[in-house]
C-alpha cells in the first residue's frame, strides 16, 4: 500500500476590482429592484396599470385639449382649459396604484429581512446601517417613480406638446416643474412611509396589515374628523394631502364635496410622515446591528 500524500491545493488572493464602501448601497438598491421585479404579482401588474392610466389621461388630453373645463376654475376665478386640469386630477388614479405597489413591495422590506434573517447576510459583510437604509429607499424610489413620477411627467410633456404656439409653450413650462414636484412627493409617500411600517413589526403579513389599516382606516377617520372640526386634521390622510398639494400647485379649485386642506398642512403632513418613517427604519437597523440580531456582535 502506497503512503498517503498531502497535496498543496494552493491559495490565490482576490485580484478582482474593489469598490469603496460608499458604493455598497448601490448593490442593495439593485437587489431590491431585482427582487421586486421577479414574478408577476408584486410590481408588474401595477406598472401596467400605471401605463394604462397614463395612456388614458394622455388620450383625453389630446382629444379634448381645446375644450374649456368649466367645472374647475383657477383660485382667481378664471375658467381654465380641460388640458390644464387633467394632470392634477390624474393623481387620483396614480395614488391607488402607488398604494398597491407599497402594499406588495414597500411594506414588507424590513420585516421580511428580519423575519428571514437576511440582516445577518448584510451585516456579516460589514454593511453599514446607512448603506442598508439608503439602498432600500433608493430601490423603492426607483420602482415607485416609474408610476408616481414618470406618469405625471409624460402628461406634462403631452400638455406642452399641445401648445398653440411657441409663446404658449414658454408660458406652460412651469407645468413640467409642478409635475416633477408632485411626482417626487408621491414617490416619497409610497416608498418611505410603508418602509417605516415594515420596520415596526418583524412579520411581513402584520406589517402589510398595519400599513393598510393606517392608510385606509385612519385616513378615512381623519377625513371624517376634519369635516366636523378643522380641515387641517384631514391632512393626516396622505392621499388627500397629495391631492391638495397637486390642486394647489396647478391652481385648480376643489369640488364641493372635497375638504379644502391647507397646502402648508398637507406638505407638513407628507414630509413629517416621511421623516418619521425613515427614522423608524434607521432605529430598527441600528438596533439589529448593535444587539447582534444582524450578526455583527
Amino acid at each position: 500500500m502506497s503512503a498517503g500524500q498531502i497535496h498543496d491545493l494552493g491559495y490565490k488572493r482576490y485580484a478582482g476590482s474593489r469598490r469603496s464602501m460608499g458604493t455598497r448601497w448601490t448593490v442593495i438598491m439593485r437587489h431590491q429592484i431585482a427582487t421586486a421585479w421577479k414574478g408577476w404579482w408584486r410590481f408588474k401588474p401595477w406598472l401596467i396599470a400605471g401605463l394604462i392610466a397614463t395612456a388614458v389621461s394622455g388620450g383625453i388630453l389630446y382629444f379634448l385639449s381645446g375644450n374649456l373645463f368649466r367645472m374647475i376654475g383657477g383660485f382667481s376665478g378664471q375658467v381654465i382649459k380641460f388640458a390644464d386640469g387633467i394632470l392634477p386630477i390624474s393623481m387620483a388614479w396614480y395614488a391607488p396604484i402607488g398604494f398597491l405597489v407599497s402594499l406588495t413591495v414597500s411594506a414588507t422590506v424590513v420585516a421580511g429581512d428580519v423575519q428571514s434573517g437576511a440582516l445577518t447576510f448584510y451585516f456579516a459583510r460589514s454593511v453599514r446601517p446607512r448603506d442598508y437604509v439608503i439602498g432600500k429607499l433608493a430601490g423603492l424610489g426607483v420602482l415607485l417613480s416609474l408610476i408616481m413620477l414618470a406618469g405625471p411627467l409624460v402628461l406634462a410633456g403631452v400638455r406642452l406638446g399641445l401648445s398653440d404656439d411657441r409663446h404658449q409653450l414658454f408660458e406652460l413650462l412651469p407645468v413640467a416643474y409642478k409635475a416633477l414636484a408632485i411626482g417626487v412627493l408621491g414617490t416619497l409617500i409610497y416608498a418611505a412611509v410603508p418602509l417605516g411600517f415594515s420596520a415596526l413589526i418583524a412579520n411581513r403579513r402584520y406589517a402589510m396589515a398595519l400599513w393598510a389599516a393606517y392608510y385606509l382606516l385612519l385616513g378615512s377617520m381623519a377625513q371624517g374628523i376634519g369635516r366636523l372640526t378643522s380641515p387641517t386634521v384631514a391632512a393626516l390622510d396622505l392621499a388627500s394631502s397629495l391631492k391638495s398639494v397637486s390642486l394647489s400647485l396647478f391652481d385648480v379649485h376643489r369640488s364641493g364635496r372635497d375638504l379644502s386642506i391647507p397646502t402648508s398642512a398637507a406638505l407638513i403632513s407628507i414630509l413629517g410622515h416621511v421623516a418619521i418613517a425613515i427614522g423608524l427604519v434607521v432605529w430598527r437597523v441600528r438596533n439589529a446591528q448593535q444587539t447582534g440580531v444582524g450578526g455583527s456582535s
